[in-house]
């Protein structure tokens, strides 16, 4: 019987124990696992070609991308409402929100390689920005600069001494930038931010008015840089002295980014807004067998044994983007060390293990970020007490902590600082929950790493939000 129909098997007769939301762990298979046997073996070329992946960062891009529909859609929505000429004075901004490792950078690279690969949009110019860029007016400009429209020799007529300057658009972006090449400019939109957008009117080539579409990672760290306010936010959210430009602004950041936009001035709220979640099981299968066969090493496997390794590795995830593209380096440096060994097979349990070991460190290095962990046996409690897909109230959360930390002030900071660290997602009807199935796990384990890595050993199965079982967690030991 083939490896997968074997697991099916053993999953039928198996009984379960319950995590969170739409993740159900088995008991069986727990002890024994299957070593994978190649079809074929890589040449040295295609062994080598492995390399650059497994070099990757984990905020590198992904070479492959599924879902998040939602957020892509609306700025697709955005871009033609601008096109029509209807509503370039109505608010654009779009937030992306979610925990660490929710994959918001990757959505952002992903919308930008999008948009600028389909010919119906050589209209508009997206950009990518982390907060850095938003805080400094002069870096802001610098990057705003670096797109294909900019007339340099403009510029260089206004800004250079008596004009007699001229500047070469590559030795602009390799050289020093602004502040080199135009000294002039960078004094004025460094004592004045809001001057920025004449400016870049002014470097548009004549009769160009495309759509700026600006894509700010990083945005919970974004820091005022006028007075009270960020000059440069508040001028984008408000659509305020922009110079007629066309601009749509998408902030990406941590659960907590209204909070912290409302910090530099922004205080009305945006009416597009997304929270990143779990991938779909679908999807993260798919993000998986994109990869393998991206890798040119899906000929490796056959169909059945391809499946399931796909099925496992989003199971082992949780569907989690950061923890799926850590499982799927595992794999593929286990695959490239078969070959370097001279094996013709590879230990599928030993892949998981090591998946396994990575995400409870990254749960502990999250938890050594509060810097006073008062309540840490509270929000183990908490863990363990919440049932699946299920969020709690501000005020729920103050009262678990009653007895263990009097003031509701400090309480309400702890919790924040939970949810800036991704211990806890809030969500944007201002509950609360735990972000991943296994980081509740960890917490309601008491934190205890033998005890949640066993649970992750097992076998699971994902259902698709279509189907969520409504089974109250319980503790598993």
């Amino acid at each position: 019987m083939a490896i997968f129909q074997t697991i099916l098997t053993s999953m039928s007769m198996g009984s379960f124990l319950y995590n969170k939301t739409a993740s159900i762990s088995f008991k069986s298979m727990s002890s024994s696992f299957p070593i994978i046997q190649f079809q074929t073996r890589l040449n040295d070329d295609e062994i080598a070609g492995l390399e650059p992946y497994l070099m990757m960062s984990e905020r590198g891009h992904p070479i492959a991308f599924e879902g998040r529909a939602d957020p892509q859609k609306a700025v697709k929505n955005k871009i033609q409402r601008l096109r029509s000429g209807y509503g370039p004075e109505d608010c654009n901004t779009i937030i992306v929100e979610g925990a660490p490792g929710a994959g918001k950078t990757s959505l952002l690279r992903h919308i930008k390689e999008k948009i600028s690969s389909e010919k119906i949009n050589q209209d508009v110019i997206p950009l990518m920005f982390g907060s850095g860029a938003v805080n400094d007016p002069v870096l802001f400009l610098q990057e705003f600069l670096k797109h294909r429209k900019v007339d340099f020799e403009r510029l260089s007529y206004s800004y250079t001494k008596k004009g007699t300057g001229k500047v070469d658009f590559k030795l602009f972006q390799m050289g020093r930038g602004v502040s080199h090449h135009f000294p002039s400019l960078a004094d004025r939109v460094r004592n004045s931010p809001g001057e920025v957008w004449g400016v870049i009117r002014e470097s548009l080539k004549n009769n160009d008015d495309p759509i700026f579409l600006l894509l700010i990672d990083e945005s919970q760290r974004i820091e005022k840089n006028s007075e009270n306010t960020n000059t440069l936010v508040v001028d984008m959210h408000n659509v305020m002295d922009l110079g007629g430009l066309k601009i749509i602004p998408v902030f990406a950041g941590l659960s907590d980014i209204a909070r912290c936009l409302a910090k530099v001035g922004i205080t009305r709220p945006a009416d597009s807004k997304f929270k990143l979640r779990l991938l779909e099981p679908e999807e993260g299968a798919h993000v998986c067998l994109s990869t393998i066969k991206k890798l040119k090493i899906d000929k490796l496997l056959n169909d059945e044994d391809l499946k399931l390794v796909c099925m496992l590795l989003d199971n082992a995830s949780d569907g989690w983007p950061r923890h799926l593209h850590h499982y799927l380096r595992y794999f593929v440096n286990e695959v490239f060390n078969s070959h370097r060994d001279g094996r013709d097979n590879m230990d599928l349990r030993y892949v998981l293990d090591l998946g396994h070991d990575n995400r409870i460190r990254y749960y502990q290095d999250r938890m050594n970020l509060v810097e006073f962990d008062l309540g840490g046996t509270v929000l183990n409690r908490i863990a363990r007490e919440s049932e699946a897909d299920s969020t709690m109230s501000l005020e729920e959360l103050t009262e678990a902590f009653e007895g263990v930390i009097d003031d509701v002030q400090e309480v309400k900071a702890l919790i924040n600082s939970y949810v800036h660290i991704g211990i806890l997602d809030e969500n944007l009807d201002g509950t609360y929950e735990f972000p991943i199935p296994s980081l509740q796990t960890f917490l309601a384990n008491d934190r205890d790493v033998a005890a949640t890595t066993k649970i992750m050993q097992r076998v699971r199965v994902r259902l698709s939000g279509q189907s969520l079982c409504k089974v109250k967690w319980r503790r598993c030991r």
